[in-house]
């Protein structure tokens, strides 16, 4: 009996550390993936590459972490505390260096300058990175006042862009030239919990739940200023923000066409891609850390389901996505432009990284948007 007793004991206790484990796994999982995805986080600025030369020319650079990735895209940003440079051109291989050509400069970045690689590529504003001139103008949303870039045009066409996760407004200045050319008027928002933005309450990005009401503000001040034709383009968690505002806006109706790019259709599906990546048992305590992310956070995982009410959907949408992409699974944007032919003109690219099909595939992305546009307009 004292052996059977003992048995139980120790079994008992075995089962209670193995529950402790378990308990404790989901604990952290949840708290990581809250702050990965949902927590307002400043992320520091780190320099990663060394560059060992540099003329008016071309850039030569020790690449080091993601920029050994990123610096061989045919256009790319290149930022240190000094200045920056915008590379391009053939990539020239050395042992453990790559040479670029340098398409424009400012600063003064100069050997043995500590650098890293950008996708946006503008650095600053309009004015400064390209020579565009704008205007610094304010739109009303719930939470009050929120900044925005306008450049104007003649014309009553608009294009609102809506940026990416933890991003801000330089994400879309790739594309300010293009719609320039376009006579398109040009909006570049920021929305609540962004750096340079009113904070909510909640205090947490939430993929589109309650940043459309900011985008709202942001079309009703568009159509205060006489914008009769109005195109939403949004980036990665952007493009969760303006399908959002479709399914709930009473003033959605004032938008004609949509131009995502890689954008989080489903954050489910996305948060089961990384799960499936992360050692064991990240993948099988799934399901109670979500909820329990949903719990700290205040939301419904369901609800981050776009793709689950594609049928309501009824603008056109231009869906730009990389099958390189390792943040956003392509598989999600293939789904939609399957569900709904009708509506979705699908650009399906190769080697661009998350949101940078721009900086990969230039003119097939501008030809693209110049001809969703135009023939919107027809």
């Amino acid at each position: 009996m004292e052996e059977v007793s003992l048995i139980l004991i120790i079994f008992g206790l075995t089962l209670l550390v193995v529950l402790l484990i378990i308990v404790l796994a989901v604990v952290y999982y949840a708290l990581e993936a809250r702050r990965q995805g949902f927590e307002i986080v400043r992320e520091k600025v780190e320099y990663f590459s060394t560059v060992n030369s540099v003329d008016d020319e071309n850039v030569t650079l020790s690449p080091r972490g993601d920029d050994i990735r990123v610096i061989t895209l045919p256009i790319v940003g290149l930022v240190s505390e000094e200045g920056s440079i915008v590379a391009g051109g053939t990539s020239i291989h050395h042992p453990d260096a790559i040479t670029r050509q340098v398409l424009s400069s400012s600063g003064s970045i100069r050997k043995g300058s500590n650098v890293r690689t950008d996708l946006f590529v503008s650095q600053s504003d309009p004015k400064t990175s390209l020579g565009i001139s704008y205007d610094d103008v304010e739109f009303e949303s719930e939470l009050g006042f929120f900044k925005a870039w306008e450049i104007r045009q003649n014309s009553n066409n608009w294009v609102i862009f809506i940026h990416g996760h933890r991003s801000n407004r330089r994400e879309s200045l790739r594309f300010a030239n293009l719609f320039r050319k376009l006579s398109f008027n040009q909006l570049m928002i920021t929305y609540r919990n962004d750096q340079e933005a009113l904070s909510d309450t909640g205090g947490y990005h939430m993929f589109g739940l309650t940043e459309w009401k900011d985008l709202e503000g942001a079309v009703k001040y568009v159509v205060r200023q006489g914008g009769t034709s109005i195109t939403l383009f949004g980036h990665s968690m952007g493009g969760s923000i303006v399908l959002k505002f479709l399914l709930e806006s009473s003033i959605s109706c004032a938008v004609e066409n949509i131009i995502l790019e890689s954008p989080a259709l489903d954050l489910n599906a996305i948060v089961l891609e990384k799960a499936k990546s992360l050692p064991f048992p990240a993948l099988t305590l799934l399901l109670p850390a979500k909820k329990l992310v949903s719990k700290l956070v205040g939301f419904d995982w369901k609800e981050l389901n776009y793709l689950s009410r594609s049928h309501e959907f009824n603008t056109p949408i231009l869906l730009i996505h990389s099958e390189d992409d390792r943040t956003v699974p392509v598989k999600l944007s293939d789904l939609l432009a399957a569900e709904r032919p009708d509506l979705v003109t699908y650009v399906r690219l190769r080697h661009a990284p998350h949101a940078a099909a721009w900086n990969v595939c230039k003119e097939k992305v501008e030809t693209s948007i110049t001809s969703f546009l135009e023939d919107s307009s027809n």
